[in-house]
């Protein structure tokens, strides 16, 4: 062999030596096809880095991974036991083991139901509505981001996001009883988290407590992870 072609037989095993597939990149031999109403049972929970409920091992080889945040967690879902009925998108890997993403889920023991959102979320005009504070919502510093309101004539409430940037000016005019009026948006993927149920959740640009109103900048997420309310309410964590 010359020198040469020695050279560049180097070269070339060096950089097939520094390619290397990216963590988390599609793997190869993995075939992607649509589960609809499959059945099996619950042979085990599994958890996701923080130590939370993700999804359930069905049988021995096929994993249920839930791609939206559930009020209470996915282990609120289910349990090792329960037979269940669920549709998706599953990957195939050809050792056989199987990623579900679910799009719906039942639960035939237990009667609990999940449905992933479809499409794109469309925000919507809510208010002016008139209503009272139930209860006000804290952010990490103990700033006010929001409050539990009850609209007029309506049994159900809402949950207000107002952002901790508008804290100092709503602290000293929200009090508990209080009527104020709400402006905002609400969207399907803003719905927040209570102790029993998911909330409806609006977006205020402003707030109206008697003869002030607040106007309130676009907050968005304010790096929350969506709104919330109360102990693990806030929608992003898990």
């Amino acid at each position: 062999m010359t020198r040469s072609t020695l050279l560049g037989t180097v070269a070339l095993i060096s950089v097939w030596a520094c390619y290397t597939v990216p963590a988390g990149a599609q793997q190869p031999n993995v075939t992607t096809t649509t589960v609809t109403s499959a059945t099996g049972t619950i042979t085990q929970l599994n958890y996701n880095n923080d130590g939370s409920v993700q999804g359930f091992l069905v049988g021995t080889n096929i994993l249920l991974d839930f791609p939206t945040v559930i009020c209470g967690g996915a282990g609120t879902l289910g349990a090792p036991g329960n037979s269940v009925t669920y549709s998706g998108t599953a990957s195939t890997a050809t050792s056989g083991f199987q990623l579900v993403r679910v799009s719906s889920f039942a639960n035939n023991t237990t009667k609990a139901t999940y449905t992933a959102p479809t499409g794109t979320s469309t925000s919507t005009a809510y208010g002016p509505t008139t209503g009272t504070v139930k209860q006000l919502n804290y952010a990490d510093d103990g700033s006010i981001d929001g409050f539990l309101f009850a609209p007029s004539g309506s049994t159900s409430s809402i949950f207000v996001s107002t952002g901790p940037a508008a804290s100092a000016t709503l602290k000293p005019l929200l009090t508990i009883g209080g009527t104020v009026s709400v402006t905002g948006t609400t969207s399907p993927s803003m719905n927040a988290c209570s102790a029993t149920a998911t909330l409806q959740a609006v977006d205020a640009s402003s707030v109206t407590i008697g003869t002030q109103t607040v106007v309130i900048s676009g907050h968005g997420n304010d790096g929350h992870g969506g709104p919330g309310f109360g102990p693990g309410g806030r929608g992003g964590r898990h």
